[in-house]
């Protein structure tokens, strides 16, 4: 199969965009270091993508092979979509849930429900999610359920 060569510019001039928003940001960061702290955040970088590497992704291996073991092959790639895009909703309101930065003197630094707002979206997340599944379920024209259209492929 041969490569659009269009791919490769448009990918080389998007990464050379990227790294000059990077490059951006991090010159930001140091050229206003009496604001931005740059040590801090160099140790919360740091620190961020160790426990991506040694916490979130094994977690995220181990339940996608759990899946895999307890629901239907063709159900486990939608739900395990769902778990991890549960798992970042609710990573990314965790400081907003705990109260970080509230201020009693200024209630609107943080002035939402952002428990209610958090499971409103959750519940949104899951209902898309039993619908791709209903809608998978019914398109299959295996009558198996633990192995679905990729059965009669082999």
């Amino acid at each position: 199969m041969q490569e659009a060569p269009v791919n490769k510019r448009v990918f080389w001039i998007m990464a050379a965009i990227g790294i000059a928003v990077m490059g951006f940001g991090v010159m930001g960061l140091f050229h206003s270091a009496d604001r931005t702290n740059p040590g801090q955040w160099v140790r919360w970088f740091v620190g961020a993508a160790l426990v991506h590497d040694f916490v979130v992704a094994p977690v995220v291996f181990a339940v996608a092979l759990a899946t895999r073991k307890v629901m239907p092959v063709w159900a486990a790639g939608v739900v395990n979509g769902a778990l991890i895009a549960t798992a970042v909703l609710a990573a990314m309101t965790y400081p907003f849930l705990r109260g970080y930065g509230e201020n009693p003197a200024n209630p609107s630094i943080l002035p939402n429900n952002y428990a209610l707002n958090l499971a409103l979206v959750l519940g949104l997340v899951w209902v898309v999610t039993a619908i791709a599944l209903v809608k998978t379920r019914l398109s299959l024209k295996e009558t198996d359920p633990r192995t679905g259209p990729s059965a009669s492929a082999g």
